[in-house]
């Protein structure tokens, strides 16, 4: 009797396995699981207000963007995946867990907010050497991102003779520094020109084809590169858009 019992959990438990795996594979889009980002039990409150929460989701190496109307949580999201919001939960980035080895998670992510604020007193090269000796770019990086971003000119003034649209170029200069294996982007493209526009949407092609590098982008706007993964922010959890 007890063996047959047993067989009959087994037998249940393999097709369950069976079923759990054709879903993961319908609802999950292909790519590198190595880059695998996973949310376990996310929650995050602003007082008694349940803003998100999140059993369990998934995210294999790609470009994503994030959508979802004012209000929903995407900032909120996008800065406990920074590791600079606090949260309940835990998040894993290539096996690393952002609660129980924060520094070697955090060293696998940049962050550009929406709108970035800097001391005034401070120079982009202030900054750039601050974010030097944290990300460690490669021998002619900096160079090819002044280049392309147009930022070379000025890199020595100080933050407060910026514009809005100067302030994000250097939020998103310093973004792509190093080799991220994820880049959270806030709302990359506003503010910028067209020109950059096109060498934004470029870099994040490049850096996700050389580098492997993810790409998790909130925009309001359409935007001037391919994005073949949609997620949105629903019922304060997220979930793939077919």
């Amino acid at each position: 009797m007890h063996h047959f019992v047993f067989n009959i959990i087994l037998i249940i438990r393999q097709k369950y396995t069976r079923i759990q795996t054709s879903l993961l594979k319908q609802f999950t889009p292909s790519g590198d699981q190595s880059g695998m980002l996973e949310f376990i039990q996310v929650q995050k409150n602003y007082g008694a207000q349940r803003v998100l929460d999140i059993p369990h989701f998934r995210l294999p190496n790609g470009l994503y963007w994030l959508q979802g109307p004012n209000g929903a949580g995407k900032t909120t999201l996008l800065r406990i995946i920074a590791g600079i919001e606090r949260f309940k939960g835990d998040i894993r980035l290539q096996g690393h867990s952002l609660q129980k080895e924060p520094v070697n998670y955090r060293r696998l992510v940049n962050w550009a907010d929406a709108e970035p604020l800097y001391p005034g007193f401070l120079s982009g090269a202030d900054l750039l050497s601050f974010y030097r000796q944290l990300l460690k770019p490669e021998t002619g990086q900096i160079e090819r991102l002044c280049d392309r971003l147009r930022i070379g000119s000025w890199l020595n003034t100080r933050a407060a003779t910026w514009s809005s649209g100067m302030t994000k170029k250097i939020s998103l200069f310093l973004a792509l520094l190093g080799r991220p294996a994820l880049a959270l982007l806030d709302e990359p493209f506003i503010t910028l020109d067209e020109a950059g526009v096109r060498e934004l949407s470029g870099l994040i092609g490049e850096y996700h084809r050389h580098y492997g590098t993810t790409f998790l982008l909130t925009s309001h706007q359409e935007m001037g590169l391919q994005v073949p993964h949609h997620i949105r922010i629903n019922e304060k959890s997220i979930e793939l858009i077919p």
